[in-house]
């Protein structure tokens, strides 16, 4: 639990940024993609090859080997590209409730894998939090033009399971944390052409402090992908929960801040989802 709460801390942190590099930066999805893969790898790069003995260095050249490092780079595209897009007509926080969906998908792909024993108790939790999530959603309904994202949503949606897949897979085969940093380098190179990465300051209208910001914000989110990679090998569940759990603290900053007040609405579901994230990890 203390993990997740670190993997949430942190990436409630740089889920903050992504707006902003959206809005005031105005990154188009291969420019974003680009920065997002090019700067975690290259902070993931130290972590790896310094001699940490708690980073697992399993390797082997095998097909799974191959199919995990593809499926990571396939769903990493899919969440920098998409978030470009989707982000663009939806707040930070009504983009995580979307993420709900996947906790029932990653439930059941535990039960089949042998990670979770089929309880009625936590599939109740599981739908009061999936409850929740619909109902802040169905909250900024009126504001957003669903139809201009509601394929990139789809694929953003289906991200967040292929990758924690593709991390449950790779046990024994190759170290989750040397495939996510292949399939960064991969994606990286694959986007060169398209994000012309020498002209991406000049197009910005926050020029060199916007790509700063945006690049940097990637050592901190390579330390917390290195987490959710730990907690998906234990869980998918558990896994499904973060983005979740990232919505509260995301609704929790902005009640500090003072900067949105939240509407009956999205107070409902919070709390829905506090009951359901508490109560599935206290059962």
């Amino acid at each position: 639990m203390l993990l997740m709460l670190l993997v949430v801390a942190i990436f409630t942190f740089t889920s903050l940024n992504d707006k902003y590099a959206v809005s005031k930066c105005r990154y188009n999805g291969s420019e974003l993609t680009f920065i997002m893969a090019a700067f975690t790898a290259l902070f993931l790069t130290p972590l790896l090859f310094l001699p940490f003995s708690f980073i697992d260095r399993t390797f082997t050249l095998s097909p799974v080997s191959v199919i995990c490092v593809l499926l990571i780079s396939l769903a990493k595209w899919l969440e920098f590209a998409m978030s470009a897009k989707i982000l663009t007509e939806m707040s930070v926080f009504e983009l995580k409730a979307w993420m709900g969906i996947t906790l029932f998908i990653s439930y059941f792909a535990d039960l089949i894998m042998g990670g979770e024993r089929f309880s009625a108790v936590k599939i109740l939790l599981i739908a009061a939090a999936a409850a929740g999530l619909v109902v802040i959603a169905a909250d900024g309904k009126q504001k957003v033009n669903y139809r201009a994202i509601v394929l990139p949503l789809i694929l953003y949606i289906s991200q967040s399971f292929f990758y924690g897949f593709a991390v449950k897979l790779s046990e024994g085969h190759i170290s989750s944390s040397i495939a996510l940093w292949l399939g960064l380098m991969i994606l990286a190179i694959v986007m060169v052409p398209s994000a012309k990465p020498l002209t991406i300051i000049k197009r910005s209208p926050e020029g060199k402090k916007g790509f700063l910001i945006t690049a940097g914000i990637k050592c901190p989110n390579a330390i917390g992908l290195m987490g959710l990679n730990a907690i998906a090998a234990q869980s998918l569940t558990n896994y499904s929960f973060i983005m979740p759990m990232c919505l509260i603290a995301v609704f929790i900053v902005g009640l500090v801040s003072k900067t949105d007040k939240p509407s009956r609405l999205r107070l409902i579901g919070s709390l829905l989802i506090i009951v359901g994230i508490v109560g599935f990890q206290a059962v």
